[in-house]
């Protein structure tokens, strides 16, 4: 498993295990208190309809009180009076008064008339619930309360009332009124969605800012990763620069001491043994003698070769130009390739990184253009256009798609591309099947220091 996904997930886990936790305890801890709220509100608005029956009864009974106290008044006709009141008192939308007589039998409802005279006394709502035998002994024991299903006249629907009720002692009638509860029930129910509403709400706020977190420490996180695999391939470039440009020193020191050291001794081997030729007069020993001349020469060629492969000494002692110079008629001499050169540049000698690397992009280059491209003329051109130099390597051959074979294999091209950004230069690779390469290297020469 790679390191910055090792890092994110260590970021990560802990964050989601708490919002996880801390999500479950606040919704449930939410809903708890909204099963509370609710309830209390509820109780609330039950005790509110409650307190309105109860003074609703008691504006009814201040109604008749005049009539029913009166003992001037016969009775049937105190009877006939106070009905009629009842009947006429209304209070809301909905709000009437009704009438029983202690047997269950109705004297009074203005809204279903058809009932009055009637012994509803084992009525029953949906529910099977004796609503009048209920609402009897609750009025017969001091006034009460009671619940039942009952048919709302503006809607024709049955819905949950609340009825109260008082007992009138003289006559033995119970007096007594309702309240439709729908509405308490769609105001609990709207009461529950917007505190179902709040807890979705707070519940996406926290995965909002809970994904907004991740997001951001996925970012860092990467970003942390990109900066330190920057540092360490800046690094790595560094250390394997420093690797090449000391081999190149020790390239230079060992073709030094192989051109100046052993060939020179091979060198004045040869020539102790061409006086030493002219002294024998013996055919055969003269004959031994040309063998181990003709044997030190190849020696000597061999050492110079060698020498010049390691790092051609024109490259420290003249410059550049001549070690292209000779490099490129090494390559037409081996290769039977066209050479044309353009050198446009000031005579000052180069620094030796940046000739160096030059020498050896042109290197690999016409090693390169030798092996693969079938090419028939190499141009080579070398030239200064202010404080900037290029090198062009272009050739005719059968050309090839760069960037596949930079992705399969291209190890030469990604050393030379390397060499070069690392000293601040720009490298560029143009090739197509059919239409040769063309490899360009531009380089800043200002700010380096001249040799």
């Amino acid at each position: 498993m790679p390191l910055k996904i090792k890092l994110i997930l260590l970021s990560l886990l802990p964050l989601l295990l708490v919002t996880i936790s801390t999500s479950w305890i606040s919704v449930y801890q939410s809903q708890t208190l909204r099963d509370k709220e609710v309830e209390i509100i509820r109780s609330s608005l039950i005790k509110s309809k409650e307190s309105a029956l109860k003074d609703s009864v008691d504006l009814a009974f201040d109604a008749i009180r005049h009539v029913y106290n009166n003992p001037n008044i016969e009775e049937q006709a105190a009877k006939q009076q106070v009905k009629h009141i009842l009947s006429k008192l209304r209070y809301g939308k909905d709000g009437y008064f009704f009438v029983y007589y202690q047997d269950g039998t109705n004297l009074v409802h203005p809204i279903m008339p058809e009932l009055e005279g009637q012994n509803l006394l084992h009525i029953q709502d949906e529910n099977g619930d004796y609503l009048l035998e209920a609402l009897l002994a609750r009025a017969k024991s001091g006034g009460g309360f009671h619940q039942y299903l009952w048919q709302k006249p503006s809607t024709g629907e049955t819905v949950p009332k609340l009825s109260y009720a008082q007992w009138l002692d003289k006559w033995n009638w119970m007096i007594g009124t309702g309240l439709y509860m729908e509405d308490v029930s769609v105001e609990v129910a709207n009461l529950k969605d917007a505190v179902n509403k709040n807890i979705e709400t707070t519940f996406f706020s926290l995965v909002v800012i809970v994904v907004i977190s991740m997001a951001v420490i996925v970012v860092l996180t990467l970003a942390v990763n990109l900066h330190e695999h920057r540092i360490a391939d800046r690094s790595l470039k560094e250390l394997a620069h420093k690797t090449v440009m000391f081999q190149e020193d020790e390239k230079k020191h060992l073709a030094r001491e192989l051109h100046d050291g052993i060939n020179q001794l091979l060198v004045s081997s040869k020539c102790h043994l061409e006086l030493l030729g002219k002294k024998i007069e013996d055919p055969g020993q003269k004959q031994h003698l040309a063998h181990s001349q003709h044997s030190l020469m190849m020696a000597i060629n061999e050492v110079r070769h060698i020498s010049h492969k390691l790092r051609p000494s024109a490259l420290d002692d003249i410059g550049l130009e001549a070690a292209l110079t000779t490099l490129l008629q090494d390559f037409r001499a081996h290769s039977g390739i066209g050479v044309e050169v353009v050198f446009e540049r000031q005579e000052r000698k180069l620094p030796s990184e940046i000739a160096t690397t030059l020498y050896r992009v042109a290197q690999e280059s016409l090693t390169n253009i030798e092996k693969h491209s079938r090419a028939k003329t190499v141009n080579v051109i070398l030239q200064q256009m202010g404080p900037m130099l290029q090198l062009i390597i272009r050739d005719d051959g059968v050309g090839f798609d760069a960037s596949a074979t930079l992705r399969k294999t291209g190890i030469g091209l990604r050393n030379m591309r390397e060499r070069v950004e690392f000293i601040g230069g720009e490298f560029e690779l143009a090739s197509e099947p059919g239409f040769g390469t063309e490899i360009t290297v531009l380089l800043q020469v200002d700010g380096f220091v001249y040799e």
